[in-house]
C-alpha cells in the first residue's frame, strides 16, 4: 500500500506541477496523499508539518533562498550584474563557456539555494547568445551539477569512499569519464542552432576586467566566504551579501535616498516569495516520505527480481534520487545493499554507475531545490526542460553501463 500511495502522491504532485501550479502546494498535496496511504491521519499529517517548521534546516533553507532570490535583482539594480558577466565575456571571449563555466563554478561551492545564485548570470549571458528560457534552465542545472562526478568534497563520494574503505580517488577516475560524456552532449543539445553571438569590443585589460569582475562578484563572494569558509550562519552571511550588494557603486549624492529605494526594491519586486512556499512543500514530503519506510520496500522488491546488477543500479538509483530529492542519503541506502552484491576488486565502475543513477534521479526530482527554484526563476516549461536534459543524462548512463563491461 505504501508504494501504491508513493505513485498516487508522485503522480499527483508531477501532474500538478506540470500544470503549472506551484511547486510547494504541488509537493504539499503529494505530502497529503502520501501520508493517509501510509495508514497515518490528520493528526500525523499535523506533526509532520509541525515537524518541518521546527527542523533548523527548514528555516535555514526558507531563510536563506529567500534572501538570495533577490540578490540577482539587486545586482542588476545597481549594474552589478552587467559588469561581471561583461567582463567574464572579455576574458573567457566565448558566451557559451561562459554560461557553462559560471553555473559549475557555483556548483562547487555547495551552497543552499545555489541555483539562485548562478541564475541571474545565465539569465544576463544567455541573452548575449540567444538562449531561450528553458535552455536557461537547463544550462544552470546541468552545470551546476557536473561538477560533482569529481569534486573530492561532494558528500557522496565521500560517503561510497568511506563505505568502500576506498579512496575518493579510485571512484572520480571512473566519474571523469561520465562527467566528460555528459558536457560534450550537453554541450550541442543546449547550444545548437544558436543566433550568431553578438560581437562585444574588448577595450579593457585583462587586469581591469578581472578587477571589474571581482568588485562585482564580491556581495556573493562575501556570502560564500562567510557561510562556506567561516561558518557564519548562513541567513545571515546572506543579509550581510545584500547589504554590500546596496552599498556596490554607491552614489555621490542623495545616498540615503537611493540606500531606501534599493531597499524598498529588493523587499517589495527582487524577493521571490513564492520560492519559500516550495521549500515548505519540499521539507513536508520529504519528512512524510521518511516516516513512510517506502524506501527500503522498494529496494527490496528489486533486488529480488533477478535482473542483471548493472540494470538494478541505474533503476533503484534513479528512483532513490527521484523520489528522495537527496544524493547523499539515497547513496548510503543504496550503497548498504549493494556492497555485498559488487563483484570483489571491481567495485569502482559499479560505484560510479549507482551515483550516476542517483544524480541523475535527483537532478531531475520535483525535490531538488535547484530545479524548483531554476524552473520558478525563469519561469520555464519543465517538460521542456526535461526534454533538453534526455540525451546528456542518457549518454552518461549510458557511460557508466560501458565502464561496467570494459573493467568488471
Amino acid at each position: 500500500m505504501n508504494i501504491i500511495g508513493l505513485i498516487i502522491a508522485f503522480s499527483a504532485a508531477v501532474f500538478l506541477i506540470f500544470k503549472d501550479y506551484n511547486m510547494g502546494l504541488s509537493l504539499f498535496t503529494g505530502a497529503v496523499i502520501l501520508n493517509f496511504f501510509s495508514g497515518f491521519g490528520f493528526v500525523n499529517l499535523f506533526e509532520n508539518i509541525i515537524l518541518t517548521l521546527q527542523d533548523p534546516t527548514t528555516i535555514q533553507l526558507m531563510l536563506v533562498v529567500t534572501l538570495i532570490s533577490g540578490l540577482g535583482y539587486l545586482m542588476d539594480l545597481t549594474g552589478d550584474m552587467k559588469r561581471m558577466i561583461d567582463a567574464c565575456i572579455n576574458i573567457f571571449k566565448d558566451g557559451k563557456i561562459l554560461s557553462m563555466i559560471l553555473p559549475a563554478l557555483i556548483g562547487t561551492l555547495s551552497a543552499p539555494g545555489g541555483a539562485i545564485l548562478s541564475a541571474p548570470m545565465i539569465n544576463e549571458s544567455g541573452d548575449k547568445i540567444g538562449l531561450d528560457k528553458n535552455r536557461k534552465t537547463a544550462i544552470n542545472l546541468f552545470f551546476r551539477h557536473i561538477g560533482y562526478f569529481i569534486y573530492p568534497l561532494y558528500s557522496s563520494i565521500i560517503v561510497a569512499s568511506s563505505m568502500l574503505n576506498r579512496s575518493a580517488a579510485s571512484i572520480i577516475k571512473y566519474n571523469a569519464v561520465i562527467m566528460l560524456s555528459g558536457i560534450i552532449i550537453a554541450y550541442f543539445v543546449f547550444f545548437r542552432n544558436l543566433e550568431s553571438e553578438k560581437k562585444h569590443k574588448n577595450r579593457s585589460s585583462f587586469t581591469e576586467n578581472i578587477y571589474n569582475f571581482g568588485r562585482a562578484f564580491f556581495p556573493i563572494f562575501i556570502i560564500l566566504f562567510l557561510a562556506l569558509v567561516m561558518k557564519v550562519y548562513f541567513p545571515l552571511a546572506a543579509l550581510i551579501g545584500i547589504v554590500t550588494a546596496v552599498f556596490n557603486k554607491w552614489p555621490e549624492e542623495e545616498k540615503v535616498k537611493i540606500f531606501k529605494n534599493r531597499f524598498y526594491k529588493f523587499f517589495t519586486k527582487g524577493i521571490k516569495y513564492n520560492l519559500t512556499l516550495i521549500i515548505f512543500g519540499v521539507m513536508v514530503f520529504k519528512t512524510t516520505l521518511e516516516k513512510s519506510g517506502v524506501i527500503n520496500i522498494i529496494a527490496d522488491v528489486l533486488t529480488g527480481l533477478g535482473l542483471p546488477l548493472f540494470l538494478v543500479i541505474i533503476v533503484l538509483g534513479f528512483i532513490s534520487g527521484y523520489i528522495t530529492g537527496v544524493h547523499m542519503a539515497a547513496t548510503g541506502i543504496l550503497l548498504a545493499i549493494f556492497i555485498p552484491l559488487f563483484p570483489a576488486g571491481v567495485e569502482g565502475p559499479y560505484v560510479s554507475l549507482l551515483l550516476t543513477s542517483i544524480i541523475i534521479g535527483y537532478l531531475v526530482s520535483p525535490l531538488h531545490l535547484c530545479l524548483a527554484l531554476t524552473t520558478e526563476y525563469f519561469s520555464s516549461e519543465i517538460a521542456e526542460v526535461y526534454r533538453l536534459l534526455f540525451l546528456p543524462l542518457t549518454g552518461m548512463t549510458l557511460a557508466g553501463v560501458i565502464q561496467i563491461m570494459i573493467f568488471a
